[in-house]
């Protein structure tokens, strides 16, 4: 018989690659998605005994995840950076970096929740139920939010991307997103 520790741990095994991808899509940097990671899996591990069924594990990562970062994106805004060297650039090792900077720069200029819906569906590829659990919004809410953070996306990516018969679609982009997010 499975001890609890072990149930986590075979969990937590099939799901990191999930919450990398989340954690890399919330945040700036390689290194912030670590703290995310680990303080993510720590929160997970005190709070196990408390999950009902563990079918709904990955929502109930992802859900510490995004609330963690919330947090972190709020306690931020109280102190005041000393350096702008802490903006980060994303390591990429793609013929398609340049289009999946671009994708990057502009997940990272969407206001937050929309950036999160995003993330949590086209990276991590949670679905919308698990989403509007996690945001604590409507169905329509979650679908609205989806949509506007394309919208803004396709936007933003063409403006960065004046010859845009040479970039990917945004679909693409967010499949390379996937993979690179995987490999790191």
């Amino acid at each position: 018989m499975e001890t609890d520790y072990e149930l986590f741990w075979n969990l937590v095994e099939s799901e990191r690659h999930n919450l990398w991808r989340l954690a890399r899509g919330l945040t700036r940097s390689y290194d912030e998605a670590c703290d995310l990671m680990s303080d993510t899996w720590v929160t997970a591990y005190r709070s196990f005994p408390k999950l009902r069924d563990t079918s709904s594990f990955r929502a109930f990562a992802s859900m510490i995840a995004v609330r963690l970062h919330r947090r972190r994106r709020w306690r931020a805004r109280l102190f005041v950076p000393l350096s702008e060297a802490n903006e980060s650039s994303y390591e990429l090792s793609s013929e398609s970096s340049h289009d999946l900077g671009v994708l990057l720069t502009a997940l990272n200029r969407l206001p937050l929740r929309e950036r999160e819906a995003i993330v949590l569906f086209e990276i991590t590829g949670l679905s919308l139920k698990e989403i509007q659990s996690i945001q604590g919004i409507t169905l329509s809410g979650v679908k609205s939010r989806l949509a506007r953070a394309r919208r803004n996306l396709r936007t933003m990516v063409a403006d960065a991307n004046p010859d845009a018969s040479e970039s990917l679609p945004i679909p693409e982009i967010f499949d390379i997103a996937r993979i690179q997010f995987q490999q790191q």
